[in-house]
This record gives structure tokens, C-alpha cells and sequence, in this order.
């Protein structure tokens, strides 16, 4: 948030606060209450006197109508962060899983990454948290007062380019010879061409819709995908992942291999 790091109207908001509630007769019950040397809140009241926004006048500091409304506007950008930043540590503070066994409400439950979603058990892991509803086995379970990291490893993004065109019975055989080297949680095709030829293969194809994307996300979620797309569009698909790799520690990282 800019204002949050605005020093001087912070400062201004501050002074204009202490004066409405205080009304000080010194500078330096001002100085002293803001912990601030008497010459900047000489210059500071200088400046607001100029802005309208501090009347000296009488034998009282307070903030002119003008300055009580600087007081409320800056309140109320305060206030909408606040709020929203309430509701963003609490939805950290809980998380939504995948109860692997039954559980009740209040108890004690440990979570873990598999298959590329969270879930959560009796037994003890690196994350551990409190249950906050019923849930029977592979039912959602909201967990709440949440302690530790969950261990998750980044997946693997397989790179199977094909030529897109051709006998496509001619590209099967050395497809399988590929697929069946790696070891892979989920499979994605670009399009029809790899589609049909995944069926072909008689292979489950798990990604087929905006797979760049979608592998990318399993990817993160620790799943290793082997992916089948065109020739033409790999190098941009190798584009998105360095993009997306950027910048990120290398244990976050999503690696890949073209095969």
C-alpha cells in the first residue's frame, strides 16, 4: 500500500491526530508524544499551516476543518487495508484439504501432498493443524491454527515434441519407445495431432485444456508431467516455464527435459 510507505503524510496524519485529541499549547508536547526533534514539527506545522490543514491560531495547535478531513481520508485508506489484510491472514491462517481418513471436528490433524493435493490425516507430518468441521474420508476438511511447512517437491515438465504432421502411425512407435523411459504422474497434449495420437497409444490423456497453463500448475504441485506438443510451439512453451521460473529460489523451480 503507497500511503503505508508515504513517511511524510503519515507524519502529517499523526500530528493532525495528537492535536485533535490533545490540543497541545508547545511544540514540544508535540515533539515529545511523536518522538520527533521540535525544529521538524516546527517544519512540519509550518507546511500544513500552508495547506490549510493546522490552525495555530489562540493558544492551541488543532487541525483546521480541512485537516480533520486529511485525518478522516487517511482513516479510511487505512481502514480498506486493514480489512483486507485481515482477510487475507486469515485465509492463510487456514487451508482447505482433502480428509484421507475420517476426522471430527477439533481434532489434531497432519497435512500432506499427494497427488498433487492437499490432504490430511491422524498421523504426524512436517504441517499440522486443527479440523474445523466433520469430514468423512475424501471429503473437503477446512484446517485452521496452522503450524509448520508441508514438505511438497516441484514436478518435472517432460518435453515430447512431435511434427505435427505425416503418418502418424510412423511417430507412435518411437513416442512409446519415450513414454515408456520416463516415469510421469499425468499426460498433456496440445492438440487433436497429439490427442489422437495419445489415443493411439491407448494412453488416459489427463491435460488437454490450456495445457501450458495446467501443466505448469500440476508441475508446481510437485506432479511430473510428460507433455506432447508440436515442434513448432516449443520453444515458447520452454519460454513460459524459464518465465515462470524466474527469479524463484532453484528448490521452487520447475525443471524439464526435451525429448
Amino acid at each position: 500500500m503507497r500511503l503505508l510507505r508515504d513517511k511524510k503524510t503519515l507524519t502529517k496524519f499523526l500530528l493532525l491526530y495528537r492535536t485533535a485529541t490533545e490540543e497541545p499549547t508547545r511544540l514540544a508536547e508535540l515533539a515529545s508524544a511523536l518522538d520527533m526533534s521540535e525544529q521538524a514539527v516546527s517544519n512540519y506545522v509550518s507546511e500544513m499551516e500552508d495547506e490549510g490543514l493546522m490552525d495555530t491560531g489562540g493558544k492551541r495547535y488543532k487541525p483546521s476543518p480541512r485537516g480533520v478531513e486529511f485525518v478522516g481520508e487517511v482513516l479510511s485508506q487505512l481502514g480498506s487495508f486493514l480489512e483486507g489484510a485481515s482477510r487475507e491472514i486469515d485465509f492463510i491462517s487456514k487451508c482447505t484439504a482433502v480428509a484421507d481418513e475420517k476426522i471430527e471436528k477439533g481434532d489434531e490433524v497432519g497435512l500432506f501432498m499427494s497427488e498433487g493435493f492437499l490432504r490430511a490425516t491422524h498421523g504426524s507430518t512436517g504441517s499440522v493443524g486443527i479440523a474445523l468441521n466433520d469430514a468423512e474420508e475424501g471429503a473437503p476438511l477446512v484446517v485452521g491454527k496452522l503450524r509448520g511447512m508441508t514438505e511438497m517437491d516441484v514436478g518435472c515438465v517432460y518435453l515430447i515434441a512431435t511434427q505435427g504432421k505425416g503418418d502418424p502411425k510412423g511417430s507412435v512407435g518411437s513416442l512409446e519407445r519415450i513414454l515408456e523411459d520416463i516415469d510421469y504422474d499425468l499426460l498433456a497434449v496440445e492438440n487433436e495431432w497429439n490427442l489422437g495420437l495419445a489415443n493411439i497409444m491407448g494412453l488416459k490423456v489427463d491435460i488437454r485444456f490450456a495445457p501450458v497453463q495446467a501443466t505448469l500448475m500440476a508441475a508446481e504441485k510437485g506432479l511430473d508431467v510428460a507433455f506432447l506438443l508440436t515442434d513448432r510451439t516449443l520453444d515458447n512453451v520452454i519460454s513460459s516455464i524459464d518465465a515462470r521460473n524466474r527469479g524463484r529460489p532453484d528448490e521452487y523451480r520447475i525443471s524439464y527435459r526435451v525429448l
